[in-house]
């Protein structure tokens, strides 16, 4: 089954996101988006919380003394999430299944075993990613 995602349940969760960053204590410096899914939540979380849009992971000097918030749209298996789980990092997802390897900081929602399609997908997407094909 899918479950498909729409632009105003994509807004809710970027007001999700921002809500729980602005009640936290955080020094955040950046906000990272990790390709694909990650890069347009973002893109949004970096105009919502007026911080740098980070392109490259490892621009991160340039906020030595911050922290980076690093989001992408789900953590399913956790292994894109894994190289970025640190003390420096504040891992944020859209949604998280039980079964990743990463438990992020902050979720929007819990997965089950539905097949999500997000907003910038096509609705006729295959259920396994598509750069795997």
């Amino acid at each position: 089954m899918k479950q498909f995602i729409s632009w105003d349940d994509y807004e809710n969760h970027i007001d999700s996101i921002v809500n729980w960053v602005q009640t936290q204590d955080f020094s955040l410096g950046a906000v990272y988006g990790l390709p694909r899914g990650g890069l347009p939540i973002a893109v949004s979380l970096s105009h919502r919380l007026n911080l740098p849009l980070l392109m490259d992971y490892y621009d991160r000097k340039i906020v030595t003394d911050k922290q980076i918030l690093v989001v992408d749209d789900i953590a399913d298996t956790g292994c894109t999430l894994k190289d970025f789980e640190n003390n420096h990092n504040i891992i944020c997802t859209f949604h998280y299944h039980t079964q990743s390897i990463v438990k992020p900081n902050y979720w929007v929602t819990e997965k089950g075993d539905d097949w999500i399609v997000y907003p910038w997908e096509c609705d006729d997407s295959n259920e396994i990613q598509d750069y795997l094909v």
